[in-house]
């Protein structure tokens, strides 16, 4: 008995020797969503648009499915059929890690509808599918999805998730229990949004996290911290933010300059993490508000005439570039220069009385970005 019982002891070791070192095998992600596919909230794992291969897609269903179970435990929705291929050719890197005996089907075959459905009839426990293939087979009801548990998301970048999203929420819709959602992404956007709202309490974990080693701590959507004196201060009427955010919208639309406000986004995205953007808007918003209700026109006090220029947003003028255009004749002072209103083909300004007749005469005819510039005192309006 002491013998059998050291041999059985002995045999345990070997295999526990055996799974470290073909543990040691997998690469960094691969360890990493192995370790958290078996916990039972949903994540979200941002990869980096570098990390090779695909496999680490297909973890998370392996480790969740059991050889006996019964039906299709478990889907993984690929961006691409290129994604679905080389997710599929992760089965034989995993086998003697985890997921041995499960049946993966590869739904890749394109117009091959009957030959899939001849796969699916054998109630694979994994499928590797385009959410646009997957509701194919629902329409044709050639795929129950009476049995996922677990479905695998491969989110795209963001200029390709809209329709991806839109796939995904269908399919959900579909399953009937509350499904384990595992989501990876090269980078996290605002597409996400979509996603996150059919989470439950999801664990997001940047890429920064997972590829520190020995620290792979995950986090969540955590309010930020207040202090006494925050939690303190008496915030603005709803009233007044809402036109002051109507303000802005108007700003951004009339005024701003694409180029700039596109410049700043992708500062934003570089320099602020997701999940702390929108409290980065409702700071600057504060922040905006604080002061009190903002006036909504430049307009000035003293004598202005208005001006009439024949060039709009339509040739991507902003009032910083008429500013700097009436700042071009030499008596011209910011003070002689009141509101300005761009419309697509031409624009207004007020400029002091006494200096429009020379801003006028200086200006108009003159050559601005490729044509002869139109300025002449505006209309009034009967």
């Amino acid at each position: 008995m002491g013998l059998k019982h050291s041999d059985e002891n002995s045999g345990r070791s070997a295999d526990s020797g055996n799974r470290r070192k073909r543990h040691s095998t997998l690469w960094p992600l691969e360890r990493f969503v192995h370790a958290h596919s078996h916990r039972s909230r949903d994540i979200v794992i941002e990869t980096g648009s570098d990390t090779g291969h695909p496999h680490f897609l297909l973890i998370p269903a392996l480790t969740r499915v059991r050889r006996k179970q019964k039906g299709i435990r478990a889907l993984v929705i690929a961006a691409s059929n290129d994604r679905v291929r080389a997710v599929g050719d992760g089965q034989s890197r995993f086998e003697g890690h985890f997921g041995d005996g499960i049946r993966v089907a590869v739904l890749d075959s394109g117009d091959a509808t009957r030959k899939e459905a001849e796969v699916l009839s054998n109630n694979p426990g994994v499928v590797i599918a385009t959410g646009s293939r997957i509701i194919d087979h629902l329409r044709r009801e050639n795929i129950s999805l009476s049995e996922v548990h677990t479905v695998v998301v491969d989110e795209p970048e963001r200029d390709d998730a809209s329709s991806f999203n839109l796939d995904l929420q269908f399919i959900l819709s579909k399953i009937t229990n509350h499904p384990h959602i595992a989501t990876f992404t090269p980078h996290l956007h605002e597409e996400m949004d979509t996603v996150l709202s059919l989470l439950r309490r999801p664990r997001v974990i940047e890429q920064e996290t997972w590829q520190q080693s020995g620290h792979s701590r995950s986090h969540t959507r955590k309010e930020p911290h207040m202090s006494r004196k925050d939690s303190n201060t008496k915030l603005p009427a709803e009233a007044q933010i809402q036109d002051r955010i109507a303000e802005i919208l108007r700003l951004i639309h009339e005024e701003a300059d694409p180029d700039e406000l596109n410049f700043l986004r992708k500062m934003v995205r570089k320099h602020v993490p997701f999940f702390s953007r929108g409290y980065f808007a409702a700071y600057l918003l504060r922040g905006s508000t604080a002061k009190g209700e903002r006036k909504t026109t430049t307009k000035k006090e003293g004598d202005f005439s208005s001006v009439f220029i024949g060039v709009g947003k339509n040739r991507r003028v902003f009032p910083r570039d008429l500013i700097q255009l009436f700042g071009s004749v030499d008596s011209v002072t910011a003070e002689d220069i009141g509101e300005i209103k761009i419309l697509d083909n031409y624009s207004f300004a007020e400029i002091t009385s006494s200096k429009a007749d020379e801003v006028i005469a200086k200006l108009d005819g003159t050559e601005y970005r490729g044509r002869k510039l139109n300025v002449n005192f505006a209309k009034r309006r009967d």
